[in-house]
């Protein structure tokens, strides 16, 4: 079979305790470590056909980790474009970010049948984990964009 270049179209969303002092990560299924050669990573997904990115951004957390969002609670911060995300995958992610009560239950693949995390924990941001698939760098910059209330970054 030959691989044919291809666009894809994600979401992903940063989940921040009250105060923006930590952040909610995944610990992937050992498949999605191998495949993306990181441990940790946010909430997300592809934005399925028909859906808005948004609108693919609650589903996911509700997937995900059982918390069903409403839109309002979600906020646009960044758009993310990766060339070469994989071989012959083009890709382009729209972050998303919210807070969360840390005492808030989360429920891992709570309404999917794919089992595509083992485990959560809440980091400081000031000291991420060394294997995530975003750079630790982003992160805070998410955070900080936020944070302060700023419109989305389109620094591509």
């Amino acid at each position: 079979m030959i691989d044919e270049d291809r666009f894809g179209l994600g979401v992903f969303i940063c989940i921040f305790n009250k105060d923006y002092s930590e952040i909610l990560l995944l610990y992937r299924n050992k498949e999605k470590r191998e495949k993306w050669g990181a441990d940790w990573g946010n909430i997300g997904g592809v934005v399925e056909f028909g859906e808005t990115s948004l609108q693919g951004a609650i589903r996911e957390a509700y997937e995900e980790i059982g918390i069903k969002f409403k839109p309002s609670d979600l906020r646009l911060i960044a758009v993310k474009e990766t060339l070469n995300f994989m071989p012959h995958l083009q890709a382009v992610h729209f972050v998303y970010a919210t807070t969360i009560d840390k005492n808030t239950k989360i429920v891992l693949n709570a309404h999917t049948n794919k089992q595509e995390s083992e485990s959560y924990r809440w980091f400081p941001v000031e000291k991420l984990p060394e294997k995530m698939l975003d750079k630790k760098e982003d992160i805070i910059k998410w955070r900080d964009l936020v944070k302060s209330g700023c419109a989305i970054d389109l620094n591509l």
